[in-house]
């Protein structure tokens, strides 16, 4: 019996690379929003996930505290802003050294790019309709206003927020 060359065995392989393995459902992206909260956003208006030097954002002065400042990041000049404070949640991002970020873009005609600093990224994970909850029963109150729904997940519930309600809550207090 002969062993197969390695490049035979990468030939019979190949199919397999290309087969769609996902696992069913949209993808969303989990990270830490304050110490005892996890959430969840889809990932249909993520552009990416940034670890951001503290020194590399420029502080922007006489703007509500859930703003951190602006940063430079792949060519593109947008807000970052702390989403646990902008929630009216207690923030885990006093004074940190890097912030976490996902970088969201609006699907307007002139794209926005937003940076939400938050505790910690997660991960991506994929999710059925049927997983998404609509009840919001237990949900903390300051999220219901952002919350599509919920997952469960053994005793925990995460929230899944819906990012355009949170781009509305960013409008409203710039018009204020």
């Amino acid at each position: 019996m002969t062993n197969p060359s390695p490049a035979s065995r990468i030939q019979d392989n190949l199919p397999e690379l290309f087969k769609a393995n996902l696992a069913p459902g949209d993808a969303y992206i989990r990270f830490q929003l304050t110490s005892n909260i996890t959430a969840l956003i889809s990932m249909q208006q993520v552009q990416g996930s940034l670890i951001v030097d503290a020194q590399k954002v420029t502080p922007l002065p006489s703007m509500p505290e859930f703003v951190i400042g602006m940063i430079n990041s792949r060519d593109r000049v947008f807000c970052l802003f702390d989403l646990a404070q902008l929630l009216t949640l207690p923030s885990d991002l006093s004074s940190p050294r890097q912030y976490q970020v996902i970088v969201l873009q609006t699907v307007a005609e002139q794209p926005i790019y937003i940076g939400l600093a938050v505790s910690a990224l997660q991960g991506i994970v994929r999710l059925t309709a049927k997983q998404i909850q609509s009840s919001l029963d237990t949900v903390v109150s300051n999220l219901t206003a952002f919350t599509s729904g919920t997952v469960q997940e053994q005793e925990i519930t995460i929230p899944v927020l819906e990012f355009n309600r949170i781009l509305k809550a960013l409008t409203a207090v710039e018009h204020n």
